[in-house]
């Protein structure tokens, strides 16, 4: 056989086999687009990394608040696990999609250490907000420059605070969604910064 035919043979074979598998180049594709995505240079600047926070900020919150209370509704679910967040694989996914780490937060959390005295002074004035009835918002605080922190309060009637925070007074509950400036420049899509510029 000469080597024209055995040169021929493998590559046949080879396209066989690769044809063999197409979800598996699918995947890789799929993989190598995003790595693409996330390695375009992007020039973002600080009060687009603020409205993109936001904007994320409010949709995970918003999905893992309905992920809580689904969990929370099917028999025999441990609420105090589900009230530091574990075993919820939706919120897990949530983190990992967009580099974050989620938290509940209430009155305890006043003598958390894994707080900083900035976030405990926040936290302080929607306990204030709290005791005295006065309206919440969503609030956005950087922390350096290489971290941002989410939080939004969460209604008292809602299930959370009832099952969570229930035996405290104020029945604060609040999200805490950090985020690091690094992530967020990395997983944004460079066309919706230049869409938002127009």
């Amino acid at each position: 056989m000469s080597n024209r035919l055995i040169h021929y043979s493998i590559l046949i074979t080879g396209l066989f086999f690769a044809s063999c598998n197409p979800e598996r180049r699918v995947e890789g594709s799929k993989e190598a687009v995003e790595r693409m995505k996330s390695m375009q240079i992007k020039r973002v600047t600080s009060p687009q990394v603020v409205t993109i926070v936001d904007d994320w900020g409010e949709r995970i919150v918003k999905q893992a608040q309905l992920d809580w209370e689904a969990q929370a509704k099917k028999p025999n679910a441990n609420l105090s696990a589900l009230c530091q967040l574990q075993g919820i694989a939706e919120i897990d996914s949530l983190e990992q999609l967009y580099g974050v780490q989620i938290l509940l937060l209430g009155t305890k959390d006043m003598k958390n250490g894994q707080l900083s005295p900035k976030e405990k002074e926040v936290l302080d004035a929607y306990l204030y907000n709290a005791e005295n009835k006065l309206p919440q918002s969503t609030n956005i605080q950087k922390l350096g420059d290489s971290v941002l922190i989410y939080n939004a309060p969460i209604a008292v009637q809602n299930m959370i605070c009832q099952k969570c925070f229930g035996d405290d007074a104020t029945k604060l509950g609040l999200w805490r969604v950090k985020f690091l400036k690094n992530e967020v420049i990395r997983k944004v899509d460079g066309k919706s910064l230049v869409k938002n510029k127009k």
